[in-house]
């Protein structure tokens, strides 16, 4: 299955490493983060229902599903032919309030 990006998935991504690389300034760790969570997803070309279904866990309508990358969830919905990434989140926020929210 192809694998596409929401802009607002790279935009996280960008976030992420960047707060990592200049604001604790640790480019090498921001690299290696950012690398792990790409081949996170990638994973999901294979597997697309390797990430928990979040209306299960949570008991809220949505299609989102969610897969661990260390800190970080990534926040998906599979379709037919693609994975659509709509979220790249710190699982230590309250990432579920920004997932309803949007």
């Amino acid at each position: 299955m192809k694998i596409v990006y929401s802009p607002q998935a790279r935009e996280d991504l960008r976030e992420i490493r960047d707060y990592i690389a200049q604001i604790l300034k640790n480019p090498l760790a921001a690299k290696n983060i950012t690398d792990k969570i790409i081949k996170s997803i990638h994973l999901l070309s294979d597997q697309p229902h390797l990430g928990i279904d979040v209306a299960e866990k949570t008991g809220r309508a949505t299609d989102y599903r969610c897969l661990f990358s260390g800190n970080y969830g990534v926040f998906y919905i599979p379709r037919n032919e693609i994975i659509e990434v709509i979220r790249i989140l710190d699982l230590r926020t309250d990432y579920m309030r920004t997932i309803f929210s949007d």
